[in-house]
């Protein structure tokens, strides 16, 4: 319910509570103290009313910023998906139309995960040994290994941010060709060793259909 329409039906009410006690006991000041009362206490209801809806409205945008950012991710993440293989089915495209016997080309290719980014780290890796005599005339040896890496940070000046040393790029794991010529079955072992070797993909992850004349 909106909180305006609780708030007027609230004032409401304490109007006809006010207009009964006045025109039935206006001569009587325990009444009078009593509607003070009434008024404080509905004053402090509509101030929690207030309070509790400001809260509400505020923990909804939030809400609602933080949905909207993570689909906003999730769409650019998809939106870059999505382009890097437009430009293998167009790079592929391209190569097999120059072949011997191949006509127009229709490809499709299919990646798994996202582009991964591989900061440099800095690895520390020491070892510190300690002799200590004892009272009984011994001697104790403690061996010390300090292990650890961080992340290596750059610093432009006006931001640091990781140092990337590598940037992988989706693993492909299919190929879908459709070719005039294809139906050329020398044509087609062709087409299928020419994406195997450039992808370094498995012959089973690549099929090679003639295209409809």
């Amino acid at each position: 319910m909106d909180i305006h329409k609780i708030i007027e039906k609230i004032y409401k009410e304490l109007r006809k509570i006010f207009v009964v006690k006045e025109n039935t006991d206006k001569k009587n000041r325990k009444n009078k103290y009593s509607n003070f009362l009434i008024v404080c206490l509905s004053l402090v209801l509509i101030g929690i009313l207030f309070v509790t809806a400001d809260n509400y409205f505020n923990n909804t945008n939030t809400t609602n910023i933080n949905t909207s950012n993570t689909t906003s991710k999730e769409i650019s993440q998809e939106e870059s998906k999505n382009d890097y293989e437009k430009k293998l089915e167009n790079k592929l495209k391209s190569i097999l139309e120059d072949m011997e016997g191949v006509g127009k080309t229709n490809i499709m290719i299919t990646i798994e995960g996202s582009e991964e980014q591989v900061p440099a780290i800095n690895i520390t890796d020491s070892n510190s040994t300690t002799k200590e005599k004892d009272n009984s005339g011994g001697t104790r040896e403690t061996v010390q290994n300090n292990n650890g890496s961080t992340i290596v940070i750059t610093n432009d000046g006006s931001k640091s941010q990781p140092l990337i040393v590598q940037t992988k790029k989706p693993k492909i794991i299919g190929v879908c060709v459709i070719a005039e010529g294809a139906d050329d079955k020398i044509i087609q072992m062709q087409i299928t060793q020419a994406v195997t070797k450039l992808y370094n993909l498995t012959p089973d992850k690549v099929s090679v259909y003639p295209m409809k004349k």
